[in-house]
């Protein structure tokens, strides 16, 4: 924190969790439960900086049409719900941070207070057990089931949690909301449920040739 600005979160100098395609993941610094994703800076640039297209700067939510989207899935959950989807990760605010504003997320942990496991992690070179594949199947129907909106779905998105409320079950962290132009999805439940049930399909297949793989 500095004088100048005493809410700013300094991330710029640590070291993330997570680096994505457009997203750096952080633990937040003043709380271990809790996680803050930031836009990458250089993304920023490539996409929004200079030279680029007078038309991309003129969109009014820029580089965070992801927070846009991912915020308008956890309330969709919620409003079907009536609270939030322990399937899906929490969003608790937005912050203030030397690398631009950054969504508060609810870390996913497992029962020692550590970050959970990717389902990568877990079928690296190994057959899920019977009962952590029932987790998974469980996570999958209700996934299906849900008013979500999922974008991408894959084993490094998707993590094995604990809560004293639910035990141990799955997660998704990432991936969800509209990325198309024409929203087809948001506008066809039927789409929607098709569209889930080719990427869970997918998801599995992947699965299946991650286990067959030789850990490293």
């Amino acid at each position: 924190m500095t004088a100048e600005n005493p809410i700013l979160i300094r991330l710029a100098h640590a070291t993330p969790i997570a680096n994505g395609r457009m997203r750096l993941v952080f633990r937040h610094p003043e709380d271990p439960t809790l996680l803050i994703k930031v836009i990458r800076p250089d993304i920023i640039e490539k996409r929004w900086g200079t030279g680029q297209p007078w038309y991309k700067k003129r969109r009014r939510y820029r580089q965070y049409i992801s927070y846009i989207r991912e915020c308008e899935e956890y309330i969709a959950g919620c409003a079907s719900n009536g609270s939030s989807l322990p399937f899906a990760q929490k969003i608790t605010g937005f912050a203030e941070t030397d690398l631009g504003l950054g969504l508060v997320m609810q870390a996913a942990l497992d029962p020692q207070g550590n970050l959970a496991p990717t389902l990568a992690d877990l079928t690296k070179g190994k057959t899920l057990p019977p009962e952590i594949q029932r987790e998974l199947d469980d996570f999958t129907h209700r996934l299906i089931d849900s008013e979500l909106i999922v974008a991408d779905l894959n084993p490094a998105n998707i993590v094995r949690a604990h809560t004293p409320e639910h035990g141990h079950h799955f997660v998704i962290i990432d991936g969800l909301g509209v990325s198309t132009i024409l929203p087809f999805k948001l506008l066809s439940r039927t789409i929607n449920r098709i569209s889930k049930r080719t990427r869970v399909r997918k998801l599995l297949e992947r699965i299946d040739r991650f286990s067959r793989q030789t850990p490293t």
